[in-house]
Formats: C-alpha cells, sequence, structure tokens
C-alpha cells in the first residue's frame, strides 16, 4: 500500500512538473496574484504594468535571479517581494505597445531615448535626463495604448458626486458600443465598451470596493477571462431605452518609489549597487471617443555618481459615483491598467 502510494505522488510530481512548461499553465498562475503595487493620486487609486516590466527586465537581464534587498524596512520589503512576484508580465501585452531594455552607463540611456521615440512617435513623456556612469545600471520600460470606440459617444455633461463634469453619453449608434456584462442594480454592475480593435478591452465597474482592488479583479477575471475568439463580445448589448454616462477623464501621474531608493542589494556580485531612482509616469484619458493610456518606468543603480531623475425597466449604467476603469488584452486574465475613480480631481468643469 505504501509503494503505491509513492508511486502515485510520484506521477503527481511529474506531471505537475510538465505541466509548468506548458504556457497554459503557467497562464494560470496569476490568476491568484493580486500583487498590484498602485498608489493613490488625489484619492484616486492608479496601477499601470511598466515597472513590473522594467523590474522583470532588471531581474532576468542583468541580476539573473529575484532582486533581494539589504534592509529591514517593512514597506521596501513588501514592494520588492510583489515585484519579485508580478501580477503582469510581457505575455500580457502585444509587442507593438511597449519598449523595454536594461543596460550599464550613459550608452544605454541614449538608446533607450532614441529606440523608445523611433518606435512610439506619439510618445508624449520626455526623453530620459539620466547622466550615468560607465558601471551603473539602467532598467527601462514604456507602453502606450490608444484605443477607440466602435462609434463615437455623444457629448453630454454629467454629474459625479453631485458636482456638474463634462461627460459623454450613448445615442444612436453608440448604443452598440456597450455591453453588459453583470447588473444587480444601478449601483452596482459591470460594462465592456467595444473597440474598433477588439483586441483590447476596456471595462467600467460600479458599486465594488474601492479600497480593494483586488475585489474588482477577481469579478473581472470571473465574467471576462481570458479568450481565444477576439471578436467574440462578452455580455449581452445594452437596451436603447438603457442610459449610459460617464464623466471625461485626464490623469497624469508621477510617482516615485520612496520606501526602495537608497537600498542597496544583497544580490551576489551587486551588494555595491543601491537604487538611486525607482520612479514612474501614468498618463490616461478618457473621453467620447476613445481612451489613451501611456505608463513609463525607470529603475536607476548607481555605484557611486546619482544619477537625477527627473417595460423594460431601463438599466440606469450612470457612472456618477466612485468606480473602476480597467483596460487588458482579451487573451491575458490580467490588466495593463487599473484606474480607481473616487473624486472628481480627474475631470473638467461642465462645458459653458
Amino acid at each position: 500500500m505504501k509503494l503505491t502510494n509513492v508511486v502515485i505522488l510520484t506521477l503527481v510530481v511529474i506531471l505537475l512538473s510538465s505541466c509548468c512548461h506548458n504556457k497554459k499553465c503557467n497562464e494560470t498562475i496569476p490568476e491568484m496574484n493580486f500583487n498590484y503595487t498602485g498608489s493613490q493620486y488625489q484619492e484616486n487609486y492608479v496601477w499601470g504594468g511598466a515597472m513590473n516590466l522594467a523590474w522583470n527586465e532588471l531581474a532576468e537581464s542583468i541580476i539573473k535571479e529575484p532582486i533581494k534587498l539589504a534592509t529591514s524596512d517593512k514597506a521596501a520589503l513588501i514592494t520588492t517581494d510583489k515585484l519579485n512576484n508580478p501580477v503582469f508580465s510581457r505575455r500580457d501585452m502585444d509587442e507593438a505597445s511597449y519598449y523595454i531594455k536594461s543596460g550599464y552607463g550613459q550608452e544605454t540611456v541614449d538608446q533607450i531615448n532614441q529606440e523608445c521615440r523611433a518606435k512610439f512617435p506619439s510618445k508624449t513623456i520626455p526623453d530620459l535626463l539620466l547622466k550615468l556612469g560607465a558601471k551603473d545600471i539602467i532598467s527601462y520600460a514604456y507602453f502606450l495604448k490608444e484605443i477607440k470606440y466602435q462609434f463615437a459617444f455623444g457629448k453630454q455633461d454629467i454629474t459625479f458626486m453631485d458636482k456638474p463634469v463634462q461627460g459623454f453619453m450613448a445615442k444612436g449608434d453608440s448604443y452598440g458600443n456597450v455591453y453588459i456584462l453583470d447588473y444587480k442594480n444601478e449601483d452596482n454592475f459591470l460594462i465592456s465598451i467595444k473597440l474598433q480593435d477588439n483586441a483590447d478591452q476596456i471595462f467600467l465597474a460600479k458599486g465594488y470596493p474601492m479600497d480593494k482592488p483586488d475585489e474588482v479583479i477577481k469579478i473581472l477575471r470571473e465574467k471576462a477571462p481570458l479568450q481565444k475568439d477576439k471578436d467574440y463580445c462578452l455580455g449581452s448589448q445594452m437596451n436603447p431605452k438603457d442610459i449610459f454616462q460617464a464623466p471625461v477623464l485626464h490623469l497624469n501621474q508621477e510617482r516615485r518609489y520612496g520606501e526602495m531608493i537608497g537600498n542597496h542589494l544583497k544580490n551576489k556580485n551587486f551588494t555595491h549597487y543601491q537604487i538611486a531612482v525607482m520612479q514612474e509616469v501614468i498618463k490616461f484619458d478618457m473621453d467620447e471617443k476613445g481612451a489613451r493610456v501611456e505608463n513609463e518606468a525607470i529603475i536607476g543603480m548607481i555605484t557611486a555618481i546619482s544619477p537625477k531623475p527627473d417595460a423594460y425597466k431601463p438599466k440606469m449604467l450612470i457612472l456618477d459615483k466612485p468606480y473602476w476603469v480597467m483596460m487588458k488584452r482579451y487573451d491575458s486574465n490580467n490588466p495593463y491598467f487599473l484606474l480607481g475613480v473616487n473624486n472628481t480631481e480627474l475631470m473638467k468643469q461642465e462645458l459653458e
């Protein structure tokens, strides 16, 4: 009996081991991963995937193993652990939308500026102004996503938290944009907006905890899991009797990972390095025509001179209270952008 159990256990181990070399198996791992390292910007939650990409590149191409910090600072250790177990990687985005590079010295910085600008001529984030020594290290990631709705919505002033702001609404052809994935009531629903290119997806979720991104991601993974057919529309199209309204959004956040700055590495052959720069920029705009998200992440490590950073009852689909914006690829479970909208700081005043 004991021998039989050993044989069974051995077979299970072999099967699991072979499965982990299979891409499909690997793709299921992030489903239980909620290592988002978002931050608050004017009391709105913001997260983008570029820092995961830059950290992964640093660990894989330069350090050659998970990054370890010589610190007892709890915040730094938590951030390090989350980044070493990333929720987002290259496979969650198409190669045409991102640029990643790491290396040593000023030559790498200059290459990044030239190559990224060449790949993304519409990049609005300025070139890097870092000045690195020959042995200093940089890891860089950038992505740009510009999406257009299938049909443009109509402009419409709306109210958010009882404050008048610029917005847009469904009318005419644009009723065909909105698909309802879940609707409990006017204060709790999940919808998607059909795009001209179905390879990307955008979702709006109202009525979920605004201080717990994990909770809304769980719902997203349940209602909108990765798909094999990008042209298949999840949910049901809104009825012309339903009402859809949303605010115009504008975000421009610069974030510095203060808890990571000044910490030395514990990795073999890299103990003389410390993190001197770790920062990101996230830009996001959403209006009646579409949305645009731009995300840059920089990690700079130095040995000496620090770089300088720079009858039907209509469904009321009205985003007049805190809600989530989530963007992802159709064949991924993991968003590349999250925004928790809690107030009007990201909105414009009503049209005159």
